[in-house]
């Protein structure tokens, strides 16, 4: 009884083993190649469940979804002879996993693939167009910094007759002639991810760039400083006149006061010669005779007359008086 019941488990298991090996399933996203022996002898495309010979088939599987390509930046001559560094990415995925697997077998063999194909096209397609065709794909007005760039652009400026987005077309149909008839493989996309001169080639062209903008900058300069100029004599002029408007006002009311001045002094005087002697010579004497001043002068001095004749007229009203 227990040799049966220990049979029955061995044979349970035994039965699950064969059935895991014989069993096995193709997630979304995915499909398969089963190899009998080391060699393909069927291809499943489609997610589900599926059954092979245990331990005589084993499955390879390989990704159905769209696959990443990023090649190196590689260096290249355009038909105009720019030496150029260019960089590509693009997109592919396994179309015959059957007729893959016997062409190349892992994706990273298919990778290798791509990095031949596609460098190929490329230096093809890049070699029969000048350089302004990978860069730009219409002949639209850009955008300068200054008018003086955009002059200088406009004559030596270069008129785009294939395209970028052609360009990327074309490489990716020089790239995909082969690729699905004899590796299985579709490439999807192509495109040019970076182009750049090479490192001396690039060193001339910032040096030509910085040549240029202190080109720029001193025409800038000399510009500001003639308008400095032009605002400066503007300026003074204007001060001058400003100046000479004042001045002549100020000569008019001066002229005006003067007058005046001169007017009331004839009145004044007219009514009172005696008086406004007095008070000239008020005026003298506090003009003269400051504190601190010494003078030695004659009693008979015509500058000490009026104190004198003053002094003299007090003391005889005063004795009068008395």
């Amino acid at each position: 009884m227990k040799i049966g019941l220990a049979g029955i488990i061995i044979v349970f298991v035994v039965l699950l083993i064969v059935a895991n090996s014989a069993m096995y399933v193709i997630p979304e996203g995915q499909q398969a190649v089963v190899l009998q022996f080391g060699r393909p002898v069927q291809e499943r495309k489609e997610a589900g469940l599926y059954f092979k010979t245990p331990f005589i088939q084993e499955v390879h599987r390989l990704e159905k979804r769209l696959l990443p390509w990023d090649g190196d930046a590689e260096n290249m001559v355009t038909h105009d002879k720019r030496n150029i560094d260019i960089d590509v990415w693009a997109r592919w995925r396994i179309v015959d996993p059957m007729k893959f697997y016997k062409a190349v077998g892992t994706q990273r063999n298919g990778q290798q693939r791509l990095d031949e194909m596609v460098d190929s096209a490329v230096r093809d397609v890049i070699a029969r167009n000048n350089l302004i065709n990978a860069v730009r794909s219409t002949n639209n007005p850009l955008d300068y910094e200054s008018e003086e760039l955009k002059k200088d652009w406009e004559t030596r400026r270069e008129h785009v007759t294939t395209g970028r987005e052609k360009i990327e077309k074309e490489i990716k149909q020089r790239a995909d002639q082969k690729l699905e008839e004899t590796y299985g493989m579709e490439l999807v996309e192509v495109h040019i991810k970076r182009i750049n001169y090479i490192p001396n080639v690039r060193e001339k062209v910032y040096e030509r760039m910085r040549s240029e903008r202190m080109r720029i900058a001193k025409l800038y300069e000399s510009q500001a400083e003639e308008e400095r100029n032009r605002i400066l004599g503007q300026t003074k002029k204007e001060v001058d006149e400003i100046e000479g408007e004042m001045e002549q006002r100020s000569a008019e009311i001066r002229g005006a006061a003067d007058a005046a001045v001169i007017k009331l002094t004839a009145e004044a005087y007219g009514k009172s010669p005696e008086f406004y002697e007095f008070l000239r010579l008020l005026e003298a004497y506090k003009s003269t005779l400051q504190r601190g001043t010494r003078l030695i002068l004659s009693t008979e001095n015509e500058f000490l007359k009026q104190l004198h004749g003053t002094t003299a007229e007090t003391d005889g009203r005063v004795k009068d008086e008395e």
